[in-house]
């Protein structure tokens, strides 16, 4: 039997560009809404996300600023983040928890 462990960084476009200058570009470009987000997984069905944070910045650069990410979930209605990430880490923690009672439970 062979596990599968890993992690990743995905980068997500949540809304439309705003045009800004890019001090770093010297040019006016399509600033994009983003959501960064570092995660771990195991199994491919377990994950959990450990760190992620919403930024405003120019797609040839990536320069820009950090955003609130209170402001930015009210916004958009939740976390464009996947079931199984979001979760994972909790309902693997109850998966094993629960294995382990009914374990503990038909051998006594």
């Amino acid at each position: 039997m062979m596990f599968m462990i890993g992690q990743g960084e995905r980068v997500l476009v949540v809304g439309p560009p705003e045009p800004r200058h890019c001090p770093r570009c010297d040019e006016v470009t399509g600033f994009e809404p983003q959501l960064r987000y570092k995660f771990a997984e195991f199994d491919l069905l377990f994950g959990m996300v450990y760190a992620k944070r919403y930024q405003l910045a120019c797609p040839q650069c990536q320069h820009g600023w950090v955003l609130d990410t209170r402001t930015m979930e009210r916004t958009l209605g939740g976390v464009p983040i996947p079931f199984r990430l979001q979760f994972g880490l909790a309902i693997g923690l109850a998966l094993a928890a629960a294995i382990a009672v009914a374990a503990w439970r038909f051998n006594a």
